[in-house]
């Protein structure tokens, strides 16, 4: 478990330390078969529409499990959080008993009712089976986010308190329109924090992220009646790439709330008029609705031969770097699209360049950003052309065709024709019947290296020990033994300094592990997440000189920026590691990244690491 219970998870009353090592001698040696159940239940049962809802998972009688739960596919309705574990001791009758619970947490995504399948769990070696647990998504979320804790004593949140919600620009667009969507949050909680808890697949779409500020712009509106504070948490810019009813999926957040604790009073509170010392926060989590587009299909009619599926505003232009060149020197011509709709699918135009030039392939460059609520900028297309012949070459026409949504109809950007005046001789035959050397030819038929500069001369008669290799011969054995004294120095400080051992041999260990990974990178994608994530918290554990086990975030944070580790670093571990987590409890979909990028980014961040703990 990705630092596990100090994220998610309620801790138990710990006992004193006295009562706690009498229960250490009293614990009973491992259960056997018989003594071992093991339950599941939901934490609610009921949950509204983008409510939270928590599967416990009990093992009594065992103080671990050989490995983690394995959970049945929750995906249709449920989207995967985060997961936590804790242990319970209780004594009946003089006999003591101990109950390890992991606890799982989902999104509801889907409404109805669902039926979670067994959980198996292996213990001493034997596979247990939970029953199956029914969950009921209702259309009306439930209260506090999909909490139901009777015993909490927080206020609730109600689900008019706290809601997302998706606009879209239109919902009846064309092929390759662009359709903005944009989520927003609306509160009259205190909100603290918040972060994305699911983002919506694109499926069916082409996805531009639009412009995102660091801290967005809160605004106070009124909805019926109702005074709310809201601010946009997202905008996207999505291109339909068919025709057919296409869905907007819906976006997650978890949002940290504070409530005040009503059961218990406070006269502290009451004095100072409910200041907010002693309240709460609680997690709640929220989704909005999907939305439906209709996309219709282009029209056929008057569909020009070159149109390329284009959708939006487009013109073209034309420049060259020079009108007169010689021959066998290099000009570049430059083209220009500028326009609005998705232009980084825009395929290069095709141009009919002239006989007597040879073209090289084109270097793409793009100025995109959003702006007046959808994707607009330029795409350039540069070609490096040598001309082979004197004359006045015209590149011709360039042609782009579009489609306006606006005014549905179809429109052709056009250039100008390029005039180009190449003085000089032409180049000398390559081959048989005069052919011009081609770019495709071998290299070294037309570049030949000139050796310029001074020869080196060198003296004769010089005494050998003048020479740099007498001194390299008579001083290599006084090289060898510090080399040595060296190595015995290392040896001993790795014996005697276990700090010092564990950060030398930090790399050696991750990549070992990362060794492993990789051959488990073809098989369950479990066991393969659960190596990568082993070997980024060994690495991490060894370089900072602290326990493996029981890793907590706060504590990693703290000391690796003690160290000089930079807040960008860690963010991006953090995220690996909770990609890990997810990918280890989620069920495999389309999204899933491959072994290979993942592996590719654990070593990327090792060797981050490496570099910015050894300042």
């Amino acid at each position: 478990m990705l630092f596990g219970s100090a994220r998610f998870t309620r801790r138990p009353v710990r006992p004193p330390l006295p009562i706690l090592a009498t229960l250490l001698f009293a614990l009973p040696a491992p259960a056997h078969a018989q003594d071992i159940r093991v339950s599941a239940f939901l934490s609610p049962e009921n949950v509204g529409w983008g409510g939270r809802f928590v599967l416990n998972v009990e093992v009594s009688g065992a103080q671990q499990a050989d490995a983690e739960p394995v959970l049945p596919d929750m995906e249709e309705f449920g989207q995967y959080l985060g997961s936590g574990t804790s242990t319970s001791v209780q004594i009946a009758n003089g006999r003591t008993s101990m109950t390890l619970t992991y606890q799982y947490r989902f999104q509801a995504i889907e409404e109805g009712v669902f039926e979670i399948g067994p959980v198996k769990v292996t213990v001493g070696g034997n596979t247990y089976e939970t029953e199956p647990v029914s969950l009921v998504v209702s259309d009306t979320p439930a209260p506090r986010g999909g909490i139901a804790e009777p015993e909490d004593p927080v206020d609730e949140v109600s689900p008019e308190d706290l809601f997302i919600e998706a606009k879209v620009s239109r919902t009846t667009v064309f092929e390759n329109e662009p359709v903005v969507v944009e989520y927003r949050i609306f509160t009259r909680v205190n909100v603290d924090s918040y972060s994305i808890s699911m983002l919506p697949r694109t499926t069916g779409f082409w996805a531009e992220e639009l412009e995102r500020s660091q801290a967005p712009e809160v605004e106070r509106v009124v909805r019926d009646g109702t005074e709310y504070v809201t601010a946009a948490v997202r905008r996207v810019a999505l291109f339909p790439t068919g025709s057919g009813e296409r869905t907007v999926e819906p976006l997650g957040i978890e949002a940290q709330v504070r409530v005040r604790e009503r059961r218990r009073r406070d006269p502290f509170g009451d004095f100072f008029g409910g200041s907010g010392l002693f309240d709460r926060r609680v997690p709640v989590t929220v989704a909005s609705r999907p939305v439906a587009i209709e996309v219709l299909p282009l029209p056929a009619e008057g569909r020009p031969a070159s149109f390329a599926g284009h959708v939006g505003e487009l013109n073209l232009s034309t420049t060259v770097d020079r009108a007169s060149v010689a021959a066998n020197e290099a000009l570049t011509f430059r083209l220009d699209l500028t326009g609005t709709g998705n232009l980084r699918a825009l395929p290069a135009p095709e141009i009919a360049f002239p006989g007597e030039f040879e073209v090289f392939p084109p270097e793409t460059s793009e100025n995109i950003a959003p702006g007046g609520g959808s994707i607009r900028g330029t795409r350039s297309y540069e070609y490096v052309l040598i001309p082979r012949a004197p004359g006045s070459p015209t590149i011709p026409p360039v042609e782009v065709a579009y489609f306006d949504a606006r005014a549905r109809t179809y429109g052709i950007a056009r250039s100008e024709p390029v005039a180009i005046t190449v003085t000089g001789d032409a180049a000398a035959p390559g081959g048989e019947n005069g052919a011009v050397p081609s770019a495709v030819e071998p290299i070294r038929e037309e570049i030949r290296f000139i050796h310029i500069g001074p020869p080196q001369l060198r003296p004769v008669g010089v005494p050998l020990h003048s020479t740099a290799g007498f001194w390299i011969v008579l001083l290599l054995p006084v090289a060898a033994v510090a080399g040595a004294a060296a190595v015995r120095r290392h040896r001993d400080r790795i014996e005697g300094d276990v700090a010092y051992a564990r950060v030398r041999r930090a790399r050696r260990m991750a990549k070992k592990r990362l060794a492993r990974a990789r051959g488990l990178a073809g098989g369950d994608p479990r066991e393969f997440h659960a190596e990568v994530a082993g070997a980024l918290q060994g690495f991490l554990a060894d370089k900072l000189n602290i326990a493996e086990a029981g890793l907590l975030r706060e504590e990693v944070d703290r000391l690796a920026r003690r160290r000089g580790a930079s807040g960008e670093t860690l963010e991006r571990l953090f995220a690996c590691l909770d990609d890990c987590d997810l990918q280890r409890f989620s069920p495999a979909g389309p999204g899933r990244e491959p072994p290979e990028e993942v592996l590719e980014r654990a070593a990327a961040l090792m060797g981050d690491l490496a570099r910015e703990l050894s300042v």
